[in-house]
């Protein structure tokens, strides 16, 4: 006996097993939910879930869930439908649903009404037995009209209709009689006040093949059909047999709204929707959305308001909360990048707790209101949320079968600006949300713009001005070599610059030149002055000056006192060079030269030239420059990466280094947040030169823009010396965010800067530093958005900045090297001496070769002229005792002179003997004499000498030559 007991239990057991699927919470309708109530049913734990006003949050008329166990364990739900707050209740505290099922052990299908009360969970029962089956149903389908009146049912060969006050079936139709002509299995219904929808599968009853999805039009009054039509015409034939057993594949969904009717074919990845006529239905749009990534798109379908559908499909990129996705689109513009917005998303996360579920069911309540069942017929609740507001994720506090969201002010550069179901959307350009939660909510408000650098692009929460952070670096430009580096060219063209510019003129050495030779020319106007101005008492000084000035000529080596004068403007101009030249010397390596040259026109003049070229790492280097790379590849790199107008606060921020595959090591980070102007900064010690790490930000927030900075400590030893790591770069793009997933490649490149010394005999002098740029780098994705759909900004849980690092396998070179040495100068300063006294002489010759044969001869012409009427006069003096003497302009020898003092200033007239040319140069007249005045190189006396060599009036020559007057 015991045998055979166990042996039917286990066929029961089996049966059971195999033809109740306790755990398939997809077939049927396992949860029903309206504004009052919402059902679940697992037969898997042999209960109901209740909640009670699902949607209320607030204090009044409280929410609350408890479990209604089943009657029998034989028990198997097909199907629930919520009744509401019971008609004869009072203070809404009982509230009823009914449910469809069956007893396995007897295949026995009924229908119950439940009472629940709201204070201590208990329920009452109201079974009204059906009739028995030949076999476990697939299809036992139930739904309450509108006004909560009756219950409708369909099986895969009866319909019904259930009043709910009397607990009495009060019509019971075969589906051959409500539809004669067509054999039809209803799959999926959706009901309004006074008719409904059926969809399934069906073909003609004469032919009995190519079995079509269909739609029937019933009245709910009088049960019958009005029309059927076919949805979708195929070109495949449907196999009989996975549409009498259940096959999750061939499963459609219905959704009613007012007039509206959408349907959901997702082997298809099809919905339709009809307008209801008054006893037909007619195609409004057929969609039909495909994406690799998107499966079993229309799987399940509602309405939200009368513009707004639902859609349930299976996408495998986007979520990492679901396997499931509810898109949401206008109902006139659905395709696979037109989402208006998802379920779940960045702000509306599912919790952990239930394990990335797919959705078998879906309800959306007249007010607008979500309800989800997942495969664990677990529920989830999601009210609609009001204005600048969003519902989200609740934690919950205790293990239970539903699982709630609240609404929740809007986050910061986000906003909402209507009643329902979605996220919160970011900020437009020009707008700005700082996220400080208020009761009624916050919305973007317009930026003040207050000047040109104000950065209000999407999803800002603050008005930032860029130019607080700004891309920088420690690298500049090696200089280049200037046109001339030779210094006997620079010293030439700087000594005799002449710039109209006030501040160039004053320190320039040709001007202050000029300003010694106009010194020089007056005095030489002053001595020809006294000397032709017959001011005898000062002769003396004139005398004395003429000594002075003959011994200081560097030109004619003392022989000429104007060569002196010129000597005046020489040493200007000389030491103007070597002033020069000692200040040039200074200016050398570039590194030490802070001032601009103050002593030449040119301010920007050094002592260096450079040369710069590639070479490659792999050549081998010297020890002292071995040294410049070994410091340089032990830098110690610090990162510091500023996320900027961001709502990522340090708790949601973490670092990775990247390994191989995707294995990663987590990096020690520090953390800083600014709110008032949405900062914030995380700096962390990078690995080595290679690594690739990976900055994690959790949450549903944005960054405007990013500044990535490296930095790294000097170091210096003997006579290499590493410069410090300081390179900052900004990306920001207008009215855009960061993507989801960015990458920065760095590329660093070794810089050598080799220095040579001023003098040969010391050492060379080495520093290095990296130069860090950005090439390629992919941070914002608007064109992604723009290509794949708007809506995929709010479905990332994780943003991902990924730096990688890669250094150049050659090195930049830097050559710098003087221009000119100590030894070099002094030499090229004497040479240059040597260059001014030769210039100065070289005119002086050209002045003697060319203008003074010029001026003698205008000279000669002149006193031809004046010797005609000085001829005129002798005649006339001769009768008064007088000779007048013409003199020509001739060559005398020199002869012994007198003595000045013996003579009155009265007895010569203009007399001037040059004693080293020997030359007359002035006509002279005295009383019975001719004699000339002579000025003797030797004795530098001024004599009074008779000459010879003179004719009278008449031509006759005079006897009294050599005639000495006392």
């Amino acid at each position: 006996m015991w045998i055979s007991f166990v042996l039917l239990f286990g066929l029961v057991l089996r049966r059971s097993n195999c033809e109740y699927d306790r755990n398939n919470a997809a077939t049927g309708i396992k949860l029903s939910t309206n504004n009052e109530l919402s059902v679940s049913a697992s037969n898997a734990f042999l209960n109901f879930g209740v909640v009670i006003n699902p949607f209320n949050s607030s204090t009044k008329d409280v929410r609350k869930h408890c479990n209604v166990g089943y009657v029998s364990t034989d028990y198997f739900v097909h199907s629930i439908g919520v009744i509401g707050a019971a008609s004869n209740g009072t203070n809404r505290e009982m509230f009823m649903f009914a449910f469809a099922g069956e007893i396995t052990t007897k295949s026995t299908l009924f229908i119950c009404l439940v009472t629940v009360s709201r204070s201590t969970c208990n329920a009452q029962h109201q079974m009204t037995v059906l009739h028995s089956a030949d076999k476990p149903q697939n299809y036992f389908l139930i739904g309450i009209d509108s006004h909560a009146t009756f219950v409708y049912g369909f099986t895969s060969t009866m319909v019904f209709k259930l009043e709910i006050a009397t607990n009495q079936i009060v019509q019971n139709l075969t589906l051959e009689t409500l539809w004669p002509s067509i054999i039809f299995l209803p799959h999926a219904f959706g009901f309004s006040d006074q008719w409904a929808v059926v969809v399934g599968y069906g073909f003609n009853r004469s032919e009995k093949k190519n079995y079509a999805i269909m739609e029937c039009l019933i009245d709910l009054i009088s049960l019958i059909s009005y029309s059927c039509e076919t949805l979708i015409v195929e070109s495949t034939y449907l196999v009989p047999s996975n549409l009498l057993s259940y096959n999750e594949l061939y499963e459609v969904s219905v959704a009613i709204r007012h007039e509206n009717v959408l349907v959901g074919i997702h082997r298809l990845n099809t919905i339709v929707i009809l307008k209801k006529n008054q006893t037909s239905l007619t195609k409004i749009h057929v969609y039909t959305v495909t994406s690799s990534s998107l499966t079993s798109f229309g799987r399940l379908v509602g309405w939200v308001d009368e513009q707004t559908i639902a859609v349930v499909a299976y996408h495998s990129l986007y979520s990492s909360w679901s396997q499931s996705q509810i898109f949401f689109y206008d109902k006139n513009s659905v395709s696979s990048t037109s989402p208006l917005y998802t379920f779940p998303n960045n702000q509306q996360t599912i919790g952990n707790q239930l394990f990335q579920p797919h959705f078998v069911r879906l309800v959306i309540t007249s007010n607008g209101n979500l309800a989800l069942l997942t495969d664990y017929s677990l529920v989830i609740i999601v009210p609609a949320s009001p204005i600048n507001y969003a519902s989200m994720w609740v934690e919950p506090s205790a293990t239970a079968f539903v699982f709630y969201y609240s609404p929740t002010p809007c986050i910061g550069g986000t906003f909402s600006h209507e009643f329902g179901l979605g996220p919160c959307t970011i900020c437009l350009p020009g707008t700005r949300n700082p996220g400080i939660a208020r009761s009624d909510g916050t919305s973007c408000i317009s930026c003040s713009r207050n000047n040109s650098n104000s950065y209000c692009p999407l999803a800002a929460l603050v008005e930032f001005d860029l130019n607080t952070m700004t891309s920088y670096s420690q690298v500049t430009a090696y200089p280049v070599s200037a046109d001339t580096t030779n210094f006997d060219d620079i010293l030439l063209e700087n000594m005799f610059e002449t710039d109209s510019n006030f501040s160039c003129m004053i320190i320039s050495p040709f001007f202050w030149t000029l300003i010694a030779g106009a010194f020089a020319f007056s005095v030489w106007i002053m001595m020809a002055v006294i000397k032709l101005g017959k001011w005898q008492q000062y002769n003396r000084y004139r005398t004395r000056v003429k000594t002075i000035f003959m011994h200081t000529d560097l030109i004619r080596e003392g022989q000429r006192w104007v060569g002196g004068l010129a000597t005046i403007a020489i040493i200007v101009l000389v030491s103007f060079a070597y002033w020069f030249s000692a200040s040039f010397l200074k200016r050398y390596p570039i590194e030490e030269v802070s001032e601009p040259a103050n002593f030449a026109c040119d301010s920007t003049l050094i002592n260096a030239k450079f040369a710069t070229g590639l070479d490659l790492l792999a050549i081998p280097q010297s020890i002292d420059a071995q040294r410049m790379f070994n410091l340089l590849d032990n830098q110690i790199f610090n990162i510091t990466v500023e996320l900027i107008n961001t709502g990522f606060t340090c708790d949601s921020i973490s670092v990775q280094e990247n390994l191989i595959g995707t294995q990663y090591a987590n990096l020690i980070l520090s953390c800083e947040r600014s709110k008032w102007n949405a900062v914030t900064s995380v700096t962390f010690t990078l690995p080595d030169h290679y690594s690739s790490v990976q900055l994690n930000m959790t949450g549903p927030h944005w960054a405007s823009a990013v500044r990535i900075c490296l930095r790294g400590e000097s170091q210096t030893i003997m006579n290499t010396m590493l410069h410090a790591l300081d390179f900052c770069q900004l990306f920001s793009a207008p009215n855009q965010t960061l993507a989801h997933a960015s990458t920065i490649p760095f590329i660093m490149t070794k810089i050598i800067n080799i220095t040579k010394s001023m003098e040969k005999n010391r050492p060379i002098t080495y520093s290095g530093l990296w130069l860090s740029s950005v090439h390629g780098a992919s941070l914002f994705n608007e064109a992604f958005y723009t290509e794949f759909g708007n809506y995929l900004r709010y479905t990332f849980a994780l943003t991902t900045i990924r730096i990688t690092f890669d250094e150049r396998s050659f090195y930049i070179k830097n050559i710098q090297e003087p221009i000119v040495r100590t030894r070099q100068t002094v030499f090229q300063a004497l040479l240059f001496t040597s260059l001014v006294i030769e210039l100065f002489g070289f005119s002086f010759l050209l002045a003697k070769l060319f203008v003074l044969p010029i001026i003698r001869r205008m000279l000669a012409i002149c006193h031809k002229y004046r010797d005609r009427a000085q001829h005129t006069l002798s005649s006339q003096s001769a009768n008064m005792g007088s000779i007048y003497i013409n003199l020509e302009v001739e060559r005398w020898p020199a002869v012994e002179c007198l003595p000045s003092n013996q003579f009155q200033p009265n007895d010569i007239d203009d007399i001037e003997i040059d004693c080293i040319s020997h030359e007359l140069r002035r006509h002279i007249y005295l009383p019975n004499y001719p004699c000339k005045y002579l000025w003797t190189r030797q004795t530098a006396e001024p004599r009074l000498i008779c000459l010879e060599k003179s004719k009278d009036e008449s031509g006759d020559r005079l006897e009294n030559s050599n005639s000495q007057l006392h």
